[in-house]
């Protein structure tokens, strides 16, 4: 159907990367949009000032080895699923 919009998937922290590639970071409005190499297989990273607003879009995919992610001033690791700290007292 001509001018018909396709909605772009967006994942959210915590979510696990379907594949390698570049992806778009939209932040809720305190950072303007810039982009991410993630590993498919790992999670999306948390936001540190935005938290689980932060959205990722897929940009285009890897076809060769990609860096892991690394914790930057920005995003940090989203926590492992159900890795509660037990706190000893």
């Amino acid at each position: 159907m001509p001018g018909a919009q396709v909605k772009e998937e967006q994942f959210r922290p915590g979510d696990k990367v379907p594949q390698s590639g570049i992806y778009r970071i939209e932040h809720d409005k305190h950072r303007m949009m810039h982009h991410a190499t993630l590993t498919g297989g790992t999670r999306f990273p948390r936001c540190k000032q935005c938290g689980d607003a932060v959205r990722f879009v897929s940009v285009r995919a890897s076809r060769g080895m990609v860096l892991p992610f690394r914790e930057t001033d920005i995003l940090e690791e989203y926590p492992p699923q159900g890795g509660l700290k037990v706190v000893a007292g």
